[in-house]
């Protein structure tokens, strides 16, 4: 399985223009991968990067350097397809290869991707707008059940795919595991796109799958200067910012949802960060802190 050239190209165009270059510096880049293009054929390239993909490169005159332009969330998931499709022509047309590349590459071991034949006909539905009914079970009871869900969002978080969209039955966004799903019927049933967008902010305004959370609210957490180095190289959300700092601590703004996941985020780095602002929260993390003293003394 062979990259078509352009999206090779795109994807070497990308890789170099995080680091800012001149026009030479990527015409260089692009033949050392033995792409000898001339001046036109890669100007036309950057005007098709954003035309194709919607990723605008700037040219930064007074440095004489090119840029990528701010993404939005879109815009990052573009990058993200194009670097999976990278890691497939690693393994190129044979198939023997794959096993070859796994003894010299180690993913990360949280999950294993199930449900992903479930992948293809949740696409299509949310490219046709049906309906659809999802035999569903449970991690907490084992049991069955059917939910009828208008789909919009397909999400990776954490080693698994889910579905997200909108049921009759409940107020706030249903998620779903793919890797939960026993059945998918496509109904013939179709909806507007007029909730989509909504559903999208949701998302947007929160961590991982949780939609939970009915508001968003501004958190504050005070962290460690060592735990801010990873938290500043790994956001936790998009909204994340520096509220201020010392030299032994940092404290970080969030506007999002407080949910599941923004929580285990918080307990999973101990006592190297403090919730600030709300109250409730930070009270509601100080007593799982208790409650895990109290379960270490029994």
């Amino acid at each position: 399985m062979s990259l078509p050239a352009k999206l090779k190209r795109y994807l070497l165009i990308l890789e170099r223009v995080r680091r800012r270059p001149s026009f030479a510096e990527l015409h260089d880049h692009l033949s050392a991968h033995g792409f000898e293009l001339s001046h036109r054929t890669l100007q036309r390239d950057l005007e098709r990067l954003r035309i194709d993909l919607g990723i605008e490169v700037e040219y930064d005159r007074p440095n004489n350097v090119y840029r990528m332009a701010e993404l939005d969330g879109e815009h990052d998931t573009v990058l993200r397809l194009l670097e999976r499709a990278q890691l497939l022509e690693l393994v190129g047309d044979d198939p023997k290869r794959a096993r070859e590349l796994a003894k010299h590459i180690d993913f990360e071991g949280l999950g294993r991707l199930q449900g992903l034949e479930h992948l293809s006909p949740l696409l299509r539905a949310i490219r046709e707008r049906k309906e659809v009914v999802i035999t569903y079970r449970r991690f907490q009871t084992d049991e069955t059940k059917e939910h009828h869900v208008r789909p919009h969002i397909l999400k990776e978080y954490h080693g698994r795919w889910y579905v997200v969209g909108w049921s009759r039955k409940y107020p706030r966004p249903i998620t779903l595991g793919l890797d939960r799903i026993e059945g998918i019927l496509i109904t013939s049933a179709r909806f507007a796109l007029d909730k989509s967008r909504r559903l999208r902010e949701v998302v947007a305004s929160m961590i991982g799958v949780d939609a939970s959370a009915e508001r968003i609210e501004t958190v504050l957490v005070r962290a460690s200067a060592d735990q801010a180095k990873y938290i500043r190289s790994l956001p936790w959300h998009a909204s994340q910012q520096v509220e201020r700092e010392d030299e032994e601590h940092v404290v970080f703004r969030f506007t999002l949802r407080p949910n599941y996941e923004l929580r285990q985020l918080i307990m999973g780095c101990g006592a190297q960060v403090k919730v600030l602002e709300p109250a409730w929260l930070a009270k509601e993390i100080q007593q799982v802190h208790k409650d895990s003293v109290e379960m270490y003394r029994r």
